[in-house]
């Protein structure tokens, strides 16, 4: 076994002793040789040598494939390795991130999507030197606009931009998985092809993306890990218009990560022709005025509802900051969760509880794509509760400190070109056991009717799918004897954080929502919601187009 040896820059006093890395493992022995060597060697004119660095190495096996209308479009199927390196100036109080030196420039890790991918050392030494070469010299002129920003800004509340952590270690058996590629193939082909007994559909596609391997990950303070790494989705899309031109969409989506938890054709099959069935309907749908009045989130509407304003506002707990523009016109590059503030208080109805659990792996048999024992920055997986009786008890942190907390909850999450900040895994929303306000899904519904009758509406709203609550989406007029018929071109307007603290009821029925971040995610979420009162407008988006020849699917 290859011990860790000292110096690694700055190590907390004994961590690396009882911690081994594997030996002969050409990854982890380029990665703890080039930290060696830029502890010691890396400074220019004086300037300063990196006070941590972190290097993370993601390789595997990806495929792709993609059709339309029972025709394949593209098809991809290679190995992969992947690299990136986060290096600090300065000191934990202090350093070049959480700083984007310009909107244009961004706030982005240096990284390399194209790293050589054989078990060579010298090879992976040349990849992580040119990397970290490329990190030093962009963090040296970050971190002096950084100092001269906080100082022309008078700022004085600041907190630790890197906060200790006690060295750990986790190796797990990683090997890249393969699904049957041509099975797939034929599966994306055949799915693709249902849309062509929906004429109503005028575009539509389907799309497979999944790879497999592992990451590898060292800092400069002993932490490591090897852990597997999948990711892999099926996205199915469809299209139409309705009688005034306005376009309508509908999607489903579903995640998993090993090969064995890929959604069967038959699925799939079904699902898409749930589609071209919801294309068709709405293709007769009307515009709508406005309406206010009780709302029905249905499964995605739910799980975009609660992605949409609780996740998002307990995650990414630190602004960044960057210089003004007329496109950061306050300084601004990220702006922080907008509850991350609300520690304590009620954020949502009182009977909600919201936990996040990195480590569960399924939810009813359904996979959970969130998993991980150890996050971004080598700090183990936490079980965390954000929300309890409705009160805010938690957020989302990465070793970035905040007002609150000073050490990081293992939520440490980040994409290859992005610096880590605290995100979500899977999260868990739930009623209080044996809350009145939880209701199986038939009473539901009969509750909603009920709201309708006493507020004396004709009929309340059904929506089952918006993509962000700022976009024009279709829903359904439920009337009070039960039938619905649908609607188009409508937004919701005046939608705040005090919608969460309006969710009259919910079902006991879960569902599964997968997140579309750039780390895997889910929200298991009641599969409807009963929100007392929203309001809702005409859209402005104005009607397309129709092409002006029919499709030749169909046109013949």
């Amino acid at each position: 076994m290859i011990k860790l040896i000292l110096p690694l820059l700055l190590l907390a006093a004994g961590s690396a002793s009882a911690l081994e890395l594997p030996a002969g493992d050409a990854v982890f022995s380029a990665m703890k040789d080039e930290l060696a060597r830029s502890a010691a060697r890396l400074e220019m004119d004086r300037l300063g040598k990196p006070h941590f660095l972190a290097y993370q190495v993601l390789d595997g096996h990806s495929f792709g494939v993609s059709a339309s209308f029972g025709e394949l479009e593209k098809a991809s199927s290679r190995d992969y390795r992947s690299l990136k390196a986060d290096l600090r100036l300065g000191s934990y109080a202090l350093d070049n991130s959480h700083y984007a030196p310009s909107a244009w420039d961004g706030y982005t890790a240096e990284s390399d999507s194209f790293a050589p991918i054989e078990e060579n050392y010298d090879a992976l030494r040349f990849a992580l030197w040119s990397v970290t070469d490329r990190a030093y010299k962009k963090a040296l002129e970050t971190y002096s606009k950084k100092k001269a920003f906080i100082e022309s800004k008078n700022l004085a509340e600041l907190y630790d931009d890197l906060t200790p952590q006690p060295v750990s270690g986790l190796l797990r058996p990683a090997a890249a998985e393969r699904l049957d590629e041509e099975g797939w193939k034929e599966t994306v082909r055949r799915v693709s092809a249902v849309f062509k007994g929906y004429p109503a559909v005028k575009h539509s596609s389907v799309i497979m993306n999944f790879s497999s391997g592992r990451v590898s990950y060292l800092n400069s303070e002993g932490s490591f890990y090897r852990q597997p790494s999948c990711s892999g989705s099926v996205y199915i899309s469809a299209s139409g218009y309705a009688r005034d031109n306005f376009p309508l969409r509908a999607a489903y989506r579903e995640d998993f990560c090993l090969a064995k938890d890929a959604p069967s054709r038959e699925k799939l099959l079904a699902r898409a022709a749930a589609l071209g069935a919801e294309i068709t309907a709405k293709g007769k749908s009307e515009p709508l005025q406005a309406y206010i009045g009780p709302v029905l989130l249905e499964e995605t509407a739910a799980g975009r509802f609660f992605e949409a304003l609780l996740v998002a506002n307990v995650a990414n707990p630190r602004e960044i900051w960057t210089e003004k523009s007329r496109w950061t016109p306050d300084s601004v590059f990220r702006r922080a969760g907008q509850l991350v503030e609300r520690l304590g208080m009620r954020v949502t109805s009182s009977f909600l509880n919201v936990v996040d659990d990195p480590l569960a792996r399924y939810h009813e048999g359904r996979p959970l794509p969130g998993f991980y024992e150890a996050d971004d920055e080598g700090v183990p997986a936490k079980k965390i509760g954000l929300v309890t009786k409705g009160k805010l008890t938690d957020y989302y942190m990465s070793r970035a400190a905040t007002r609150d907390y000073k050490r990081s909850n293992g939520h440490g999450r980040a994409d290859l070109d992005d610096y880590p900040a605290g995100a979500p895994s899977n999260v868990f929303i739930t009623p209080e056991e044996n809350s009145p306000r939880a209701l199986p899904l038939a009473e539901l519904r009969r509750k909603f009717l009920e709201l309708c009758r006493e507020e004396e509406q004709e009929y309340c709203l059904r929506v089952t799918s918006f993509d962000n609550l700022n976009a024009p989406f279709s829903a359904w007029k439920v009337y009070l004897d039960g039938h619905e018929e649908p609607v188009h071109g409508i937004e919701f307007t005046g939608v705040t954080l005090r919608a969460l603290r309006d969710i009259a009821a919910v079902s006991r029925e879960t569902y599964v929502h997968s997140l579309g971040w750039s780390k895997p995610g889910a929200i298991v979420t009641p599969a409807v919601l009963l929100l007392q009162e929203m309001e809702i407008k005409k859209t402005e988006v104005k009607p397309e187009k129709k092409p002006y020849l029919p499709h030749p699917y169909f046109g013949k």
